[in-house]
Order: structure tokens, then C-alpha cells, then sequence
């Protein structure tokens, strides 16, 4: 081994036991980046709809928007509610350039997608596309941070390889934090660009999801160009705005 693979070998092993192998929330080390009791201020998204995953008081098969409206997708996977420390982290990782903060979230979204997902179907692994402001705004692109992440965890583990396919925006509008929920959900397929033919089977990736106006619009185009199932994963989904089950 020469000097310069020996330097970098160590600054490696420096850089991951001082920022990956320590609580980015206590600075707890021995644990990861986020120690079993830091862990337990995480909501679990144990309760939601079997389709979109929107948290409700009691597990259900569909809800009630899920019936009335069939999405594009076939089903989500997130698996925290976004509320506490899951709101804090996500909010810093996005827009106070703290990045590494979507490591702990992705490997809890790693595990759940072990559980729940069908991992003999050749999956392709795409995300919804980052808005030309919003990059120019944050630097880079969370969904795409994320995907890496998540190959980094599953690649060993899948049973086909961890093929990539990517979306663009056709139409550029305000971000989505910034607009209304009628304003959020008049979004179409029409925003998105897919390549065609598109793989059939496609796993969409985005980092949380709210009225999940975004996703439906991804899951119609990607449909329209020849997906013939899209499963959407993201960190989290944020909680119902009514006490009753949807």
C-alpha cells in the first residue's frame, strides 16, 4: 500500500469514527449515528392507511381518500410520522445544509423496505426530481442523497442489482413547502418528463411526504410511459389532520 492509500485509508477511519459512529443528537458513541435512546424520540408510523401510509388512529386496509381517488401507486413504505425529532432532522438535512442528518432516517427506511418490500422483482430505483430553485437553494438534492444511501445499505442484500432510473421536471413552479394544499395538489403528470419506454417495476423515492400530490403526479407519468407498478418510499409521512381514521 503506498503513502497516498495509506493517508486516505486513515483519514477514513478518522472521519467515520469521530461523525459516523457518534449521536449527531447526544454525541453518544458505540451506537451509530443515532443511539437507541435518542431512537425513542422517533415516531414510528405504526398505525396508516395500507395504500398511502397516511397515519391514522387505527391500521386500516384503505382509506377513505385511497377509495374515493385511487392513486397512480401501488403502495407507500415510510415508515416514521413527521412530527419531533423526525420533523427537526428532516428540516435541518434540507434546508440548513445538513445533509448527514438523512443518515439515520435512511437506514430506518432501509430496514422497513427489508420487511415490506418484494425483493425478487427487478426493482429500479427512481426519485422524484429536485426543483432548479430548490437545488440552487440547498446545493443538492436530497432525493437523489437519499437513493445513495439506500444502495449503500441494500445492495448486498437485493436479489437483483441496484439499477437506477431517473425523472425530470418539464415544468419548473414554486416549491412545495411554500404553496397551499389546493395549490399543491392542482400538480399533473404533465410536470414530470419519463423516458419511454420506463422500467416496470419502479420503486420512487422522496424524502417526506405530505398531501402526496407529488408522488401521484411521479406514479401517473411514470405509468403512462410503460411502469406497469411503482411502489413510493420516503423517511416519513407527515400525521393526519383530523383525530378520526381516514
Amino acid at each position: 500500500m503506498n503513502n497516498r492509500n495509506l493517508s486516505t485509508l486513515i483519514f477514513n477511519k478518522v472521519y467515520k469514527r469521530l461523525n459516523i459512529e457518534q449521536c449527531y443528537i447526544c454525541g453518544f458513541k458505540g451506537e451509530g449515528n443515532l443511539c437507541s435512546q435518542c431512537r425513542t424520540f422517533l415516531t414510528p408510523n405504526t398505525h396508516h392507511c395500507g395504500q398511502c401510509a397516511r397515519p391514522t388512529l387505527v391500521s386500516i386496509d384503505i382509506c377513505g381518500q385511497c377509495q374515493s381517488h385511487p392513486p397512480a401507486f401501488k403502495s407507500v413504505i415510510a415508515p416514521l410520522v413527521y412530527s419531533g425529532l423526525t420533523r427537526a432532522l428532516i428540516t435541518q438535512a434540507k434546508f440548513n445544509n445538513k445533509g448527514h442528518l438523512f443518515r439515520p432516517l435512511a437506514k430506518l427506511l432501509a430496514h422497513a423496505l427489508l420487511e415490506q418490500l418484494d425483493l425478487s422483482k427487478p426493482w429500479h430505483w427512481c426519485v422524484v426530481p429536485t426543483g432548479r430553485s430548490s437545488l440552487l437553494e440547498r446545493g443538492y438534492c436530497q432525493t437523489r442523497f437519499i437513493r445513495k444511501l439506500l444502495k449503500s445499505h441494500l445492495k448486498h442484500t437485493l436479489e437483483h442489482p441496484f439499477h437506477t432510473f431517473d425523472i425530470s421536471r418539464s415544468q419548473e413552479r414554486p416549491t412545495q413547502h411554500t404553496l397551499k394544499k389546493k395549490e399543491r395538489q392542482r400538480l399533473s403528470a404533465k410536470a414530470f418528463t419519463v423516458a419511454k419506454p420506463a422500467p416496470d417495476y419502479v420503486i420512487l423515492i422522496d424524502d417526506l411526504i405530505t398531501t402526496g400530490s407529488t408522488i401521484e403526479a411521479c406514479a401517473k407519468a411514470l405509468k403512462q410511459a410503460g411502469s406497469k407498478e411503482v411502489i413510493v418510499v420516503a423517511l416519513a409521512r407527515t400525521p393526519s389532520q383530523t383525530s378520526e381514521p381516514l
